[in-house]
This record gives structure tokens, C-alpha cells and sequence, in this order.
């Protein structure tokens, strides 16, 4: 009975172990954490402009329909809205359903550090063709519009990055830096929300870790983000996101309020 105790002992601390794993950046992050995360923010206030910056953030319960009902009709007109307001021009981007039946062997992505236990799927890509680039999705993600528009504004943020050629494929923190302009472009309750949950449209009981960032990077972007557009406090928007995200902003956003005090 102490042996079975021991492994079950042991079967829990390697879970919680994933599932702290899951929860921090996938890419290493230059100068650490919280300086690449500042650094990066600034700099794609000096691409996009601060009026982009500082539009409303957008809120789940505002952005998704009331009648939105899972089908690709519907899928199509989120990404319209999240195309939009991204400032991506109408017609720029074709967008497909069928990602999960496209064979991996050709699609030439950057390979990924494995976790022992965890789901790796691959939910979204962005894909550069000759006329109009294309964003594939997954059909799991239709039934999840909170999950599918983090989907869709990572997508477009390789078109407004790579596509418009401010950043190579090739640079080492290019995915992170996608998922920190879905932050900027208004999105970060999304993005923060949906990179730590279970698996859309499938089993309820797996884990899934879906950004580059992970949640403890996006409490801190999404503390970075509040703090830079002048917010005292908490911000109003807080409320929308989940609590492991939420109390993550608030430790980091106070830091930051703290630091920015006369004298410190």
C-alpha cells in the first residue's frame, strides 16, 4: 500500500510539474521577462502608433455576438471583425477551415520544445502565398469564439509583422512577440485566457497550453499594457479574465504603480 501511495504521490508531482510548465513562455525571451516584455511594447508603439495603443481594449462580452452559434459562417464574421480591427485590408487574407487535415510533413514550421504529457496541437497558421496569404484554423475551435479569435489575432499579427515585413520568420522570439501584439492590438483578454485551459472540442480532462507566451507572460503584458495607458488602480476590464490571469495582472500592475511613485 506505501509503494501504490508513493506512485500516486509521485504521479501528482510530476502533473503539477507540467502543468507549471505549461504556464511559462514556450520561447526564451530576451533580457528576461518583464524587460522583453516593455521593450517589445514599446517598439510596436513605434510601428503602429499610439493611437492604436490606446484605443478601448476589447471585451469578450462585447466583442462575440449573442447569437454567435459555432458554424463557419459565423467563424468567418469574428475574423472579419478581429481583420478589422487589426487594420488589415479587406481581401489581403484568405482564411480556411481545414488545417486539421493538412499533412504535417509540409507544413515547415520551427520545431518546438516538447513536453513529456502534453498536448501539442496546432490550432492556427498563417501561411505566405503569391497573391493573398492565407489563415488556417481548426474546426475544434469553432464551438470556443473566446479561443477562436485569440486564433485569429495571432494569425493576423504574422500578417501585420512578417507579411508587411517588420520582422523576418526567422527571428528567435517572433511568436512571442505575435501573441505581445495581440495584447497591444486589444485582444490580450483573449490571448490571456485562452493559453491555459482545457482542450477545445475534445476530451474536458486534457490541458492545453495554446500561446507562445503562456499565462505568466500575459499577466505581466496585459499589467504592462494597463500601466502604460495611465491606468490607476485596477483596470474596468479586469473582471473579463480569468482568475489565475487576473490575480497574475493585478501582483504585477501594482508593482509597477509603486515603482512609478515619486522617490522609489
Amino acid at each position: 500500500m506505501f509503494k501504490a501511495f508513493r506512485a500516486r504521490m509521485r504521479r501528482i508531482k510530476d502533473q503539477l510539474a507540467l502543468l507549471e510548465q505549461l504556464r511559462v513562455p514556450l520561447e526564451e525571451l530576451p533580457g528576461g521577462q518583464e524587460q522583453w516584455i516593455q521593450d517589445s511594447m514599446e517598439w510596436l508603439i513605434e510601428q503602429f502608433g499610439s493611437d492604436v495603443f490606446n484605443r478601448p481594449i476589447v471585451r469578450p462580452s462585447a466583442f462575440i455576438p449573442a447569437g454567435y452559434d459555432g458554424s463557419e459562417a459565423a467563424a468567418r464574421k469574428l475574423f472579419e471583425k478581429v481583420r478589422e480591427r487589426m487594420g488589415v485590408p479587406r481581401g489581403r487574407l484568405v482564411l480556411r477551415f481545414d488545417l486539421d487535415d493538412i499533412d504535417p510533413a509540409v507544413i515547415h514550421t520551427k520545431a518546438q520544445r516538447q513536453l513529456t504529457g502534453a498536448t501539442r496541437l496546432r490550432f492556427g497558421l498563417w501561411v505566405p502565398g503569391r497573391n493573398r496569404n492565407t489563415v488556417f484554423t481548426s474546426r475544434r475551435l469553432l464551438g470556443e469564439p473566446s479561443v477562436l479569435v485569440a486564433n485569429f489575432a495571432h494569425e493576423i499579427g504574422h500578417e501585420l509583422l512578417i507579411g508587411e515585413g517588420r520582422i523576418t520568420s526567422d527571428r528567435p522570439d517572433h511568436e512571442s512577440l505575435t501573441d505581445l501584439l495581440s495584447v497591444f492590438q486589444g485582444f490580450g483578454i483573449f490571448v490571456a485566457n485562452a493559453s491555459f485551459g482545457p482542450l477545445p472540442g475534445g476530451d474536458r480532462n486534457g490541458t492545453m497550453a495554446m500561446s507562445y507566451l503562456r499565462e505568466r507572460a500575459l499577466s505581466d503584458a496585459l499589467a504592462y499594457y494597463a500601466f502604460r495607458r495611465g491606468t490607476r488602480g485596477v483596470p474596468p476590464w479586469e473582471d473579463e479574465l480569468d482568475r489565475p490571469v487576473r490575480s497574475g495582472l493585478i501582483a504585477r500592475l501594482k508593482q509597477l504603480q509603486d515603482a512609478a511613485q515619486p522617490g522609489k
